[in-house]
């Protein structure tokens, strides 16, 4: 039955073993003694606690999160020839590693018998690769299918030493994420647009907050421009680089990736009425496994109010993530911050992920919708018109000035101009709403 089985390892330390009963297709996860007895030691998620045996169904949800999405699992699935439906031979496929700190290995194999090695990309190289996409999908380097992170943008998972670029082997981590612009004509400037939005939030967070709680980035010119982000989930340790475990909201919450959107059956009119998908209130119902509560809940306030004043549309459960420790869950930093309004409608969607109250059009959320949703979220109205009028104020001071930021070139200039101007008008109109948030009763809904 060892083909059936994956060691599961952070760092080098075992943590357990996930088995699979192929008649029955049944997953089980166990915790190995020695593990439990770390100090530290962490379950991998909420839902797949220490003390008790989890659900089949739990573990193939966790495991499910855990693959990258569209294209990438696409390709995936065609170079093992694995049915997408295999989550098991997915993840023994990929699983070497993964978001945060797991590794799963078969039997026979541990981190300490893989060879570290790593191989450079020069940028002539990169350019290339990124120009024949098309050809050769950027998850395949070398003949090989690499990891890549959840998600439908092309991504790769890098090492990034002083300028240079590796691709990391074996028992060694990669310390980047790089994401080109996308293939799609439809989506023009993302590189900017992203680099943008989140170099804004961090200013924002740390004038509102003294803290930065967004992903560290930088646009890299190889010469097309590739946004690089270093991974909040790695850091820098004696013996190379330490991983992290993270779970996105969708592990936190012990849901489907389907379930990423609050309409998850899509917007249809027949369907749009169902909304069993992360919504805002199931995000904020996490705060009774948050750490230190307070904090984690004024993170992800912060996050909402990215939501409406950079018009992500596509802010979903698996675009934002904790970090998962034996204290409890932490909100890890922000990412994947893009204005999507800045796009066709008619070939994007505009309407939110999760919605305010009931309102998922972003011109149409009033303060009726903002009140209903701190009601709904559990969150005090004074507390949220707070830090609304205090992020909105940094918003309409520093989005012009991230908009001059000297590292966008071209048509790039123009467009986070657009951002931004988007961004002031926003942030003028949603001070206006803040002020009325907490007139509403409770009873008024």
């Amino acid at each position: 039955m060892n083909d059936y089985a994956l060691h599961i390892y952070a760092g080098f330390a075992l943590v357990g073993t996930l088995t699979l009963e192929p008649q029955a297709n049944t997953f089980a996860l166990t915790y190995d003694a020695a593990w439990r007895k770390r100090p530290d030691r962490f379950a991998l998620s909420p839902h797949l606690p220490m003390s008790a045996p989890a659900s089949s169904a739990t573990i193939r949800r966790f495991l499910e999160n855990l693959l990258p999405e569209g294209r990438a699992l696409d390709v995936a699935s065609v170079y093992a020839n694995i049915p997408k439906s295999n989550i098991f031979a997915l993840v023994r496929f990929l699983g070497q590693e993964t978001t945060g700190a797991l590794s799963f290995l078969p039997f026979g194999q541990t981190p300490q018998t893989l060879a570290p090695s790593h191989r450079a990309i020069p940028l002539n190289e990169l350019q290339e690769r990124i120009n024949t996409r098309q050809q050769v999908p950027f998850s395949v380097w070398d003949g090989k299918v690499r990891m890549s992170v959840a998600g439908y943008q092309d991504k790769l998972l890098v090492q990034w030493d002083h300028g240079q670029i590796f691709l990391a082997n074996g028992s060694l981590a990669s310390t980047h994420i790089l994401k080109p612009e996308p293939l799609s004509p439809k989506m023009p400037f993302m590189v900017a647009n992203e680099h943008f939005c989140m170099q804004l939030m961090r200013r924002i967070s740390l004038r509102r907050y003294a803290q930065n709680w967004v992903a560290v980035n930088e646009i890299v010119r190889v010469p097309a421009p590739v946004l690089l982000i270093r991974r909040f989930d790695r850091t820098p340790a004696p013996q190379g680089v330490a991983r992290h475990h993270i779970i996105d909201a969708c592990q936190a919450l012990d849901m489907n990736a389907d379930a990423k959107y609050e309409r998850n059956f899509g917007n249809g009119k027949d369907v749009q009425h169902i909304r069993d998908g992360v919504s805002f209130a199931r995000l904020l119902a996490v705060r009774e496994r948050l750490e230190v509560p307070a904090v984690g809940v004024q993170k992800l306030v912060f996050w909402v109010i990215s939501t409406l004043l950079l018009g992500n549309s596509d802010a979903h459960g698996k675009n934002i993530s904790f970090y998962m420790r034996q204290a409890g869950l932490e909100v890890a930093e922000l990412y994947d911050l893009v204005s999507m309004v800045q796009y066709d409608p008619t070939s994007l969607e505009h309407d939110l992920a999760m919605a305010f109250g009931d309102e998922f059009s972003l011109n149409g959320i009033g303060v009726h919708a903002l009140a209903d949703f701190c009601v709904r979220c559990g969150i005090p109205r004074t507390f949220f018109a707070r830090e609304l009028a205090a992020v909105c104020t940094l918003a309409g001071e520093q989005a012009k000035e991230q908009a001059l930021d000297g590292v966008y070139q071209g048509g790039e200039r123009d467009f986070v101009r657009g951002i931004a101007a988007l961004v002031e008008a926003r942030a003028k109109a949603l001070l206006t709403l803040a002020t009325e948030i907490p007139k509403f009763r409770s009873n008024a809904f």
